[in-house]
């Protein structure tokens, strides 16, 4: 998000389904897209830099739409609807009015979905049935994140014009780690054609109070048939996760250094045959609500070791120095010296 108070800031803001300009700016618009060119390859060229890492915790109308990520979201302020989507929709063979048109349909079901009026045929069927009534919706969602995947090309590109010894790399946002439908659109290999590493996000101590919110969204959305502890077993089977916390502790449990280590298994092999290199980004204290799982230093060292134990090139202490606590980043310091 960037402030209104930047001059000039609305002409490259996204715009949602009723034309109305969003905090957010928009992946296919040039003069943003030039923008991080432009300050790729400053950095690089301004200061002895060993790498740049460049991340968007960001995805598309169609999962914002349902709520799909950690917070959940309104289906009324979904984006891009600017001219640059609608061009390269056309571009595309999509009908941007069929598109408009269907969230505009989805938006009216989520709403009615939220206040607990149910479909006679189901919430799931219901909305399966705007997906193939409306394939606009799953084409808008793919048109979008193309655009933003684009943009890891441009960094990587900018770089490496500007420095070609630099080192490039991209933080994967947490979501990665609850959404089934976000995680369908990362693909590691397609990654590793344009970065050198991948910082994984594997926050295992804040994961369990937002993975605990994800399934929420999920068991009061489109899984609203499902009782919630089912809805966590069938996601935590579509994520191969096997060692969890039920729903009721997640928050105070934080996820296991089992997490950890499968999560970083998985993106090795995403990028194998590949120079990609894998740093998970382990969690030192990332904030959580009051009576939240907190950072321990056994958390740190289990987490750090189960990171290098499955293969990691090296692993990145997250998010931020001023939050940690010198105990515990002495014991990431501890697994890693082991």
């Amino acid at each position: 998000n960037f402030g209104k108070d930047i001059p000039g800031v609305e002409k490259v803001q996204e715009m949602d389904l009723q034309g109305r300009r969003a905090s957010t700016l928009c992946p296919l618009h040039p003069d943003y897209r030039e923008f991080l060119i432009g300050l790729t390859s400053d950095y690089c060229q301004s200061y002895d830099l060993d790498g740049v890492m460049w991340g968007s915790e960001r995805q598309g109308p169609l999962l914002n739409a349902i709520g799909a990520k950690v917070g959940g979201g309104d289906p009324a302020r979904v984006t891009c609807f600017c001219e640059f989507h609608q061009a390269a929709a056309k571009a595309r063979g999509i009908d941007a009015l069929r598109a408009k048109e269907g969230f505009a349909k989805l938006g009216k079901f989520v709403n009615a979905m939220q206040a607990g009026q149910r479909p006679n045929d189901g919430y799931f069927v219901e909305f399966w049935r705007l997906l193939l009534e409306y394939p606009e919706l799953l084409a808008w969602e793919k048109l979008w994140t193309d655009g933003k995947h684009a943009i890891y090309a441009d960094v990587f590109n900018a770089a490496k014009k500007s420095r070609a010894d630099v080192q490039v790399g991209f933080h994967i946002w947490h979501n990665n780690s609850f959404s089934p439908f976000f995680r369908a659109e990362q693909n590691y290999a397609e990654f590793a054609k344009v970065a050198d590493f991948l910082k994984i996000v594997v926050y295992n101590n804040c994961g369990g109070p937002r993975y605990a919110s994800y399934i929420d969204n999920m068991a009061a959305g489109i899984l609203r048939d499902v009782p919630k502890d089912d809805v966590l077993r069938l996601n935590n089977a579509w994520l191969d996760y096997a060692n969890e916390a039920p729903l009721d502790k997640l928050p105070i449990a934080g996820l296991s250094a089992d997490y950890v280590f499968r999560e970083t298994k998985r993106a090795l092999a995403g990028v194998a045959g590949t120079q990609c290199k894998i740093y998970p980004g382990i969690d030192i204290d990332v904030p959580t609500e009051a009576g939240q799982k907190k950072t321990s230093p056994d958390d740190v060292f289990a987490a750090t070791a189960a990171g290098l134990k499955a293969g990691a090139d090296g692993v990145l202490f997250s998010r931020k120095y001023s939050e940690m606590k010198l105990a515990n980043l002495s014991a990431g310091g501890k697994a890693a010296r082991a």
